[in-house]
């Protein structure tokens, strides 16, 4: 028997609603353009994942929907990170908030470990963990490049 909790789905519903805002975010404010078949591919790709999820397993599988969220969060966390190692500056990227996600996903790391053991939402805490991690390194990685980055922004805005 899968040792869950309710808790675990209405978290996992707000971080999915939170992830698909960071998407929309991320294409509405890119400085390049992001194409409609991009756009099209990545919620034809998301949809048909979870269609293919509900039609194919089984009732008492259904759990394993927690791990619906991941494609959206590496999408949405795992483009900042490749934009970042682009441009090799993090921008307006907020260390607090990084470290608040750094150090909540650490906190549901311990707690589904203590109270549920649940395999699959600990992998998606673990998956978040990591993504938040990389940028964590990466504030600091750029930070003298961030710097200079936004001194020039700064003195082209003067202008």
């Amino acid at each position: 028997m899968v040792n869950w909790s309710y808790g675990s789905y209405g978290e996992n519903l707000s971080l999915l609603i939170q992830n698909g805002v960071l998407v929309w975010l991320a294409w509405q404010y890119s400085t390049t353009q992001v194409g409609m078949q991009e756009k099209g591919l990545v919620v034809l790709g998301y949809g048909a994942y979870v269609f293919a999820v509900v039609q194919i397993l089984p009732e008492d599988m259904r759990y394993l929907l927690l791990s619906s969220t991941w494609p959206v969060m590496l999408y949405a966390r795992g483009s900042q990170v490749y934009e970042t190692a682009q441009v090799k500056h993090t921008g307006q990227l907020s260390i607090v908030t990084t470290t608040m996600n750094l150090v909540g996903a650490l906190i549901r790391i311990g707690t589904t470990m203590k109270e549920t053991g649940d395999n699959v939402v600990l992998a998606g805490y673990l998956l978040s963990c990591a993504l938040s991690l990389i940028m964590f390194v990466q504030y600091f990685m750029y930070l003298s490049n961030t710097k200079k980055e936004m001194a020039t922004s700064s003195e082209k805005k003067e202008d």
